[in-house]
Parts: C-alpha cells; structure tokens; sequence
C-alpha cells in the first residue's frame, strides 16, 4: 500500500507541475496578476512530492520493524545483510529510463521558468496598468517639465526623467509623472506609452525599458527564455544525462526508493516554489531588479546541483 502510495503521488506530482511548469513557460507579458491556478497547482505539486517523502519513510519503517520482529523468531544461521531496498517492481530497465526522461525533459523549462514568470510582472505600476487592461500606443509630447538628467555612478548619463504631457491617440491628455527618455524630452516627440483606457486616473508610463513585453500578446517562448531554456537544456545533456545514463539502471531504480536521499528533492522544491511565489501572487514584489538574481541564477543553480548531485550518488552508490 505504501510503496503505491508512494508511485502514484510521484506521477500526480509530476502531471501537476509538468502542466504549471509548462503553462508558466508560455505566459505572456501582458499576463494578469495574481496567477491564482498556477499558484494553486504549485501547492498541490509540492503536497504530492511531501506525501511521496511520507510514504518513503514510512516504508522504510515498516520494513526496519518487519526485519527485526523476523530477526527474533528467526532460527537461521544465515548472516548475510539484507539490503533495504523496495520490491523491485517496475524496475526494468525500460521503465527506469522512461522515468528518467520524464524528470530530465522538464527540468531545463523548470530551471528557466522564472524568467518567463519575472516577464509577466513589471513592478507594481505596471501589474495596475496590466489589471485594468493596459494597451501600448505612441503619444505625442505637447509639454515638457522638470527634465532631469541622471548619471550612473561613474557620471555617464543614462536617462533623463520628466513629467511629460501627451496628448493620445484618441486625442485626450494625460500627464506622464516620472517618465524616463534616452534623450532630452522635447514638444512634438512621440513616445511609447502604457495605459489603460478604461482607468486614466492611474496614469501612463513612459519607460527607456520595452514596455511592449506588458501587452497580453499570447504565448510567446522568446527573448531571455528561449536563451535560459536552450541554456539549460544543453547543460543537463551535457552533464546531468552522461552522469544518469552511467549509472546502472537498477542504481537508479534504487536511489528513487531511499527516503534521506528523496526528501531533498520537496525540500528544494518547497524552497524555490516560496522563492518565486510572490512572482505568482504580486504581493512582495519590489522593483523588477531586485529580483533578477533569484530569477537568473539562484533559482536554477540549486536544482542544477541536486540533479548532478543525485546522478553522482547512483553512479558511485
């Protein structure tokens, strides 16, 4: 009973968070916060990856007691070790590899799915923009106030800043607080601008940034992630499947049945999932940069480790 519960809470984790991994990858720009299913199918994947864990141990349990109560009965004078090792059913090797696949060809998307998830939220003026149904238009500049150059830190001039009047395709005004332009704003530019038609009060956005990302586009696998995902994807074939494929088969099929060394794998999971959540949610987030370290290195390094990690442990095992 145990070792099924154990078999079917890894295939219902996997079906979940292949299909929030999945979806997430795909996401558009123009995507709308909070992302409430993936958030929900996020938990439930994670649950199921604990309650594999639970019946790991458990199993282990149960065997430890069931060995030690045939230890006292037992007249034998056979004092071979026994191995703790699950029935080895389903453990051919064609089931082995296709179980290995399965994990191995969503990893480079899971490894990368930050990056698709930070495409979708530009900060909180523009997750408002995105909510009320933000369209991207070019506005002309009919007054300009309070320019501002801005230098980096070594005094390179890097934008300027203003409040800018623009007068809209439709051919109303609004003011651009704030707005940020390569070069001196001047009467009769024409800037991109993000807003929302339906909610004025919430004010345009003029950014030196690509505002177009913000736009509900559909499903789009360019840019950065296309780069991460083809990154990651030629480092797990690299070194993560020459390290499985090594291995012997029954070495794998071992490995995924000890409960030490499973229980790192919700562990890191629960970790990245909280992680990138407010992603998910839109609450926590603070200015897009602050968070480009978790979203190009610290989330994938991890899980790249724990997979080479478990491969080297099967392989010497």
């Amino acid at each position: 009973m145990l070792v099924w519960l154990a078999r079917v809470s890894a295939v219902g984790a996997w079906a979940v968070l292949s299909v929030a991994i999945v979806w997430a990858f795909g996401l558009g720009g123009g995507t709308r916060q909070p992302l409430t299913t993936l958030d929900t199918l996020g938990r439930i994947g994670i649950g199921l990856l604990w309650l594999r864990v639970a019946a790991l141990w458990a199993a282990k349990a149960v065997r430890m007691w069931t060995r030690r109560r045939s230890r006292r009965v037992s007249l034998s004078k056979d004092r071979t070790p026994l191995r703790s090792r699950v029935p080895m059913t389903f453990d051919a090797a064609p089931w082995v590899w296709v179980r290995l696949a399965a994990v191995l060809l969503l990893l480079p998307l899971a490894a990368a799915l930050p990056c698709a998830l930070q495409e979708t939220d530009g900060g909180e003026d523009v997750r408002a923009l995105k909510n009320a149904g933000a369209v991207l238009s070019t506005a002309t500049v009919v007054g300009v106030t309070d320019a501002e150059a801005v230098e980096d830190s070594d005094g390179v001039l890097t934008h300027y800043d203003s409040d800018l009047e623009l007068v809209l395709p439709d051919g109303s005004r609004i003011t651009a607080w704030g707005a940020d332009t390569y070069a001196e704003p001047r009467t009769d530019d024409r800037v991109q601008v993000l807003w929302a038609p339906s909610a004025p009060q919430l004010g345009p956005l003029v950014r030196t940034s690509d505002l177009s990302q913000h736009v509900d586009t559909g499903t789009t696998i360019g840019g950065m992630r296309l780069f991460l995902l083809l990154f990651f994807g030629v480092f797990f074939v690299c070194f993560v499947v020459p390290l499985s494929v090594a291995a012997e088969a029954d070495q794998l099929h071992d490995l995924a049945w000890r409960p030490l060394a499973q229980t790192a794998l919700p562990l890191l999971a629960t970790a990245l999932f909280l992680w990138i959540r407010p992603l998910l949610t839109g609450v926590g987030i603070g200015a897009p940069e602050s968070i480009l370290p978790a979203v190009f290195g610290g989330f994938a390094i991890p899980l790249l480790f724990l997979y080479i990690g478990l491969a080297l442990r099967a392989l010497l095992d």
